[in-house]
């Protein structure tokens, strides 16, 4: 086992529904294959639509993200989820404060991360329960620890924030003609 990996609690009852979603990725090998990986064995490809939309698709995870995360106790991955996508929110900041004005529609900035969960929420779930997986293997495994996790998230939030406020007050708005 890693060292993005804990114990596994293996008494917990699940739903029917996570069962058979645990189930079909047991039988896809997610316990040893990555998200990408899974997707593209012939097995995967066999599934019928609803099955593989059953098994990928979480409306949930799209609409609530990291608190989706926090929620099934994936802390660790939800502490990451806020961070990338406030740095990556920073970097849209930047590009607009760079040419002038605000032009990127708020879908732009949210969308991504909405995106990543949606897919990757079942999957996480599965092997955080399956496997004990703090953190995505290729992240460091620091990042797995509350922490520093935490800190990191905190800060990432509240610079973003910062960054958008001051943003607002020194670009001009196309939506409001000024």
């Amino acid at each position: 086992m890693s060292e993005n990996t804990t114990t596994v609690n293996t008494a917990k009852d699940y739903s029917p529904s996570w069962q058979r979603r645990f189930e079909m990725l047991d039988y896809l090998g997610a316990d040893r294959l990555s998200y990408d990986a899974m997707r593209k064995t012939e097995k995967y490809k066999s599934l019928s639509f609803g099955e593989r939309f059953r098994l990928s698709q979480n409306f949930l995870a799209l609409f609530f993200g990291s608190i989706y995360y926090f929620c099934k106790g994936m802390w660790a991955k939800g502490l990451f989820i806020i961070t990338a996508s406030s740095i990556y929110s920073m970097l849209l900041i930047g590009i607009e404060v760079a040419v002038g004005r605000a032009f990127l529609a708020s879908i732009v900035y949210w969308l991504p991360t909405a995106i990543f969960t949606f897919l990757l929420a079942n999957y996480d779930y599965y092997r955080k329960e399956k496997l004990g997986e703090k953190i995505w293997p290729n992240i460091p495994a620091i990042f797995g620890d509350i922490k520093v996790a935490l800190p990191v998230a905190f800060i990432a939030l509240v610079a973003n924030i910062y960054f958008a406020y001051q943003s607002t007050m020194m670009l001009a708005d196309p939506y409001m003609g000024y």
